[in-house]
């Protein structure tokens, strides 16, 4: 298995969220704009007005469209980011993980929901899906980072442990 790696890069980009966000925002939007352009104030306060909710709508939308999960798996062990929340490779050495296992979770009843989860003994990190690698690093922490490849990364896990 020698220099053998597993990456894993997941967005919002494309999935259910995307397009929920776009149907809800899009005529929120469109809904404020003739509303905002038909009322009796004033144009410079309905501009600014549609100008303040435009840029917040929007701005969600990218903020959301830009969250990325991107996983590495390599020899020396398993390195992961949340961007923009974690913007630098969190690693955790091959010699500090006590177990590690392809799970299916429920990501509402498990963890909350999707995103960025977790307490003092248990961190999640998911995109979307119900598949994630659950590693346990002793001290009673364990880190769960969701994953859309569940059957490759089970594969590369078994070959991983051996090596």
């Amino acid at each position: 298995m020698a220099n053998r790696v597993f990456n894993e890069n997941q967005n919002y980009r494309g999935t259910w969220v995307m397009y929920l966000l776009l149907m809800t925002e899009v005529p929120i939007l469109i809904l404020l704009s003739v509303v905002l352009i038909n009322s009796d104030r004033d144009v410079t306060e309905n501009l600014v007005g549609l100008s303040i909710a435009s840029i917040a709508i929007i701005g969600t939308f990218l903020l959301i469209m830009n969250i990325q999960l991107q996983t590495r798996i390599d020899d020396q062990g398993i390195h992961y980011k949340f961007f923009p929340f974690i913007n630098k490779w969190r690693h955790i050495p091959r010699e500090k993980i006590k177990s590690i296992e392809v799970i299916h979770y429920s990501p509402i009843t498990d963890y909350g929901g999707w995103g960025l989860k977790g307490n003092k003994t248990s961190k999640a990190y998911s995109i979307v899906g119900d598949e994630g690698l659950l590693i346990d690093t002793g001290d009673s922490k364990k880190i769960m980072l969701g994953t859309q490849k569940g059957p490759e990364l089970r594969d590369f896990i078994n070959d991983w442990r051996e090596g």
